[in-house]
């Protein structure tokens, strides 16, 4: 870890959903802390020192300084959520954390040298990244801004695997299973070629249709005539 963040919050007095709606009004995001004790500790976060901080993306996988009064605690986001019109953060979940105890946290992949991929460069394939994040477990102090992965001699139709990326002293990946642990996180492949039709090419016709209206209309001429000489002959 290599950077850590501040936040200040104060005690929430009030509960239910009218006094959520004033505090929003008021800037302020209902928050809970846990694992500080049995009971969950809820607070409040000030709206824009918030927004300003959730622009870092490592905000979310960095242990954070939170101060409620003259209490300091060190936590962690444990779930964020936002409002799904106006993406504004409604409410936020904190889970303390203890220096010498590992926590599980997730962090982002971060693929490196992707301008220099042998399979790209070389053979004029495509990157396709199928994994961007996954759960790691470590101590807090631990934990990393992200996991690198360096794709420079990932070869044409070929991929790199979870059980490949080198981890940092300390740093384990939480994987449910085996077959979990070796899944595919990017992959370099041929793109597949596609019919294009010149511009200006010539485009047949649908023949047989006019065929047959031309075949109707003789038809027709030829009935009119039929009737016309009937017509001489009854004279």
């Amino acid at each position: 870890m290599t950077s850590q963040y501040i936040l200040s919050a104060v005690k929430r007095e009030n509960f239910g959903k009218r006094a959520t709606k004033r505090y929003r009004r008021e800037n302020l995001v209902p928050a809970e802390i846990y694992g500080i004790s049995k009971d969950n500790q809820s607070i409040l976060v000030n709206t824009f020192e918030l927004n300003n901080q959730t622009k870092d993306p490592q905000f979310y996988s960095n242990v954070i300084d939170l101060s409620i009064g003259d209490i300091k605690v060190e936590v962690i986001l444990k779930e964020v959520q936002r409002d799904p019109t106006k993406s504004d953060i409604t409410h936020i979940d904190f889970l303390m954390v203890d220096q010498n105890v590992k926590i599980e946290v997730n962090v982002p992949i971060k693929f490196i040298n992707e301008d220099i991929c042998k399979g790209v460069k070389i053979s004029g394939g495509q990157l396709s990244r199928i994994i961007s994040e996954t759960v790691i477990n470590c101590f807090p102090k631990d934990i990393p801004e992200h996991l690198e992965v360096d794709v420079t001699d990932l070869d044409i139709n070929h991929s790199i695997h979870m059980s490949e990326i080198i981890l940092p002293s300390g740093v384990e990946i939480v994987s449910a299973s085996e077959k979990e642990s070796d899944t595919a996180i990017i992959k370099c492949y041929m793109p597949a070629e596609e019919e294009v039709i010149e511009e200006g090419a010539p485009v047949e016709l649908a023949a047989p249709e006019a065929t047959n209206v031309k075949a109707d209309e003789d038809s027709a001429d030829a009935g009119k005539d039929d009737k016309k000489a009937d017509s001489k002959e009854g004279k």
